[in-house]
């Protein structure tokens, strides 16, 4: 029966090479993701064994796990952090920020969702709109969690939104 896969216009084998192909693909633009943060070497090694921890240890995406990784360490650069400081908070945030996500009880679909949005919004520079109605609904624990690291409330936190005042930096002080 394999034979017949195989002999199938290369099929079975065509498929099977596609996708190792594309998984060799998304593992390298991860890894020079967390590359333009961390800079080559031993940070780079350790930043990207402790991104895939992560990954495991809260049920989350890889990529999106390093993703959001990278935009946490590029944000905490800017604020002045040294790489390997930069590197160490963005992977204790990145693991918070999954755990929060994995408990608010929703689908994967959703918590990736969630995820997605915050990444662009840490990517545009501010927490609003689309962006914080997604985390909200898909996410409330993540919500409620960034919401206590501000001492507000939720309702607050949604006023904070709407006024712009979620920038990248208050959202990763939180």
């Amino acid at each position: 029966q394999n034979i017949d896969m195989i002999a199938v216009g290369g099929g079975f084998l065509g498929g099977i090479a596609k996708d190792a192909l594309k998984t060799a693909d998304e593992f390298n633009n991860l890894q020079a993701r967390i590359k333009l943060v961390t800079g080559e070497g031993a940070l780079l090694t350790s930043s990207f064994q402790g991104v895939s921890d992560v990954a495991l240890r809260t049920n989350s995406n890889l990529e999106q796990t390093g993703t959001l990784f990278a935009r946490i360490a590029e944000a905490g650069k800017s604020a002045g952090l040294g790489a390997k400081e930069a590197a160490a908070q963005s992977l204790s945030l990145t693991e918070t920020i999954n755990q929060a996500a994995q408990l608010s009880g929703g689908s994967a679909e959703s918590s990736k969702a969630a995820i997605a949005q915050l990444i662009q919004a840490l990517q545009s520079g501010v927490l609003r709109g689309e962006e914080f109605n997604s985390i909200m609904e898909q996410s409330p624990r993540l919500a409620k969690a960034l919401a206590d690291g501000l001492g507000v409330t939720t309702g607050e936190l949604r006023k904070m939104s709407e006024a712009g005042a979620l920038s990248t930096e208050t959202v990763i002080r939180a």
